[in-house]
């Protein structure tokens, strides 16, 4: 009896496993909105990167752009010519390693922890790495924040500071860092260090100033720090 019971309960499992994957499999492509990225701006309605599952093992992505227009009475319709649908250009991810990092021994007192986030999607298939002081780290730590691109710097938010500076090297990925009370040149001046950073190995990442107290620009390095992965 005891042997024709689980007999019975795995033949029913088995079943009921087959079942659900050729429900997957036959499940009808559909978008996953909640796993895009969606900014409003006036009338657009962009969603960047929508996954769209076309079987239970191909997914695509697409971006998608909704405008409304309204009557009267406040009803929103879609104006013509929307939606407007485009393959999501390729990520470009760069060779960036998210994690906690330490600086030199001989500064910030050995504690220089910083933590690496990313990637984050951003426009133009570009993709946006961060970097934040981590817990534990010198309060004489120079970055607070940081934030930097990977892609064509034509895309990069900073492109016109970048190209007035000269900066052409494909060996960083440019961005802003905002600093405390860093000394010179790494100290910001209020409006930013234009920093470019390198992942120089899979453990250690450099971080190259190209500012004088946040100003007077120049394509090469004022100072470079390497951090060591954790």
């Amino acid at each position: 009896m005891t042997r024709m019971v689980l007999t019975s309960w795995c033949a029913a499992a088995i079943a009921t496993f087959l079942s659900a994957i050729v429900n997957v499999a036959q499940a009808q492509p559909a978008p996953l909105f909640q796993n895009a990225t969606l900014t409003g701006s006036g009338n657009t309605v962009t969603a960047t990167r929508v996954p769209v599952m076309l079987s239970a093992t191909v997914i695509i992505y697409v971006d998608l752009t909704l405008q409304f227009t309204s009557d009267a009475n406040g009803n929103l319709t879609l104006a013509n010519g929307f939606p407007q649908t485009a393959p999501s250009p390729t990520l470009l991810m760069g060779n960036f390693t998210a994690g906690t990092y330490v600086g030199p021994p001989n500064l910030f007192n050995g504690k220089g922890l910083i933590t690496v986030s990313g990637p984050a999607v951003s426009s133009g298939g570009a993709t946006l790495w961060s970097l934040t002081a981590a817990a534990g780290t010198d309060p004489g730590i120079y970055f607070t924040s940081a934030n930097w691109w990977v892609g064509p710097i034509a895309n990069n938010p900073y492109a016109t500071r970048i190209n007035a500076a000269k900066l052409t090297s494909t060996a960083y990925a440019y961005g802003i860092a905002t600093t405390g009370s860093a000394p010179l040149p790494w100290a910001s001046g209020g409006v930013g260090t234009l920093i470019g950073a390198t992942q120089t190995s899979a453990s250690t990442l450099t971080i190259a100033c190209f500012s004088y107290n946040g100003s007077e620009d120049q394509s090469v390095p004022y100072a470079t720090i390497t951090f060591t992965l954790q």
